[in-house]
Parts: C-alpha cells; structure tokens; sequence
C-alpha cells in the first residue's frame, strides 16, 4: 500500500489556509486571495492588498485593507524596522508568509493608521 506523497507546497497551502482560518476566527480578518486584491499606494510606494479587516468597531464591517509592518514601511517610505506611533486601531499580532524568509511574525495595520503616519512623515 503506497501513502500519498506530502510536498513543500501542500504543507506551506496547509498552513496558511491556518493562518487564514485563526485570523478570521480570533480577528475578522479576512485573507484576499489570488487576484482578488488590489494595488495599495501611497506617495512612491506601492503594495498588494492581502489581508482585510471585516471587525465591527462599531459601525458594521470595516472593510478596511490591512497592511503588513513590512508594507507599512514601504508605503510611509521608511526603513523596515520603523513602526507605528500611537495608531488609532489596535495592531493585529500574526503569522505571514514572508517571500524571503519563510513564515514570519508580524502585525498588521489599518491603511488610515498608515495614511495618517504618511502625512506626518511628509511634514
């Protein structure tokens, strides 16, 4: 009797599809998938949307786009190891799959958390 072969690429879809399932169960944050999302820019800076947040802070779904530490530093214009002052929505703390470095811990923000720390970087 032969057992099904488990590769690299099963294991890594696995995990995320995790990631993705505690995200919604913990934060209502849904993941975009695929195509589904969309270009995030700001200034010089662009990134892909891939996390959204579907929370009700009180007036229904946020809808909000979430960003990455990573992709907050990107679009604000600094290094990557900056990070958010006082924003306005409580970081989410969690896994994401990092292209160059494997599955990483990061937070992610709110994009009007980031919008406001882009207009103060720019003075």
């Amino acid at each position: 009797m032969t057992q099904p072969t488990v590769t690299l690429n099963d294991l890594i879809t696995t995990r995320l599809t995790e990631i993705a399932e505690d995200a919604w169960e913990n934060h209502r944050v849904m993941r975009i998938t695929g195509e589904n999302g969309r270009i995030i820019q700001l200034g010089s800076g662009a990134v892909w949307e891939q996390w959204s947040c579907e929370a009700d802070h009180g007036s229904g779904p946020c809808h909000e786009p979430l960003l990455t530490l990573d992709q907050a530093a990107t679009l604000v214009g600094q290094p990557v190891d900056f990070c958010l002052v006082n924003p306005a929505m409580a970081a989410i703390e969690m896994t994401v799959l990092d292209a160059d470095f494997g599955f990483q811990l990061t937070e992610l923000y709110h994009l009007s958390d980031v919008v406001t720390e882009f207009k103060k970087a720019q003075g």
